[in-house]
């Protein structure tokens, strides 16, 4: 007997014009998605930073101080005895830390402004 060689088992593919179409909108498709989270990523990582440098940002320089049971915003304030307005050292506060409200718990850290 001769060697007899076997046909392939699956047949070669051929894809239409309206397949290939698809081919191109799917790898543009892909490619698009590629880019745009790329740049969201890129994005996100430029505002966390941003967040992350606090007082940088504001251009004050500051130090951490951890809330006691009972003390208010306020009253963390006045004992850093510095020499101003304790509305705009509470104003400064919270613009450091980012709060949305000037309501704190005890065990939170706080930047504050320095002497």
């Amino acid at each position: 007997m001769s060697a007899q060689i076997l046909p392939a088992l699956a047949p070669e593919l051929h894809v239409t014009a309206r397949g290939r179409r698809a081919l191109r909108l799917l790898r543009t498709l892909i490619f698009a998605l590629v880019i745009v989270g790329g740049a969201l990523f890129v994005a996100t990582q430029s505002s966390t930073a941003e967040a992350f440098s606090g007082s940088a940002a504001v251009g004050i320089h500051a130090e951490a101080v951890v809330v006691e049971e009972g003390q208010s915003l306020w009253e963390v304030a006045v004992g850093l005895d510095l020499d101003r307005d304790t509305r705009d050292v509470v104003a400064d506060i919270v613009e450091i830390n980012h709060l949305s409200s000037p309501v704190v718990h005890p065990g939170q850290t706080l930047d504050v402004p320095r002497r």
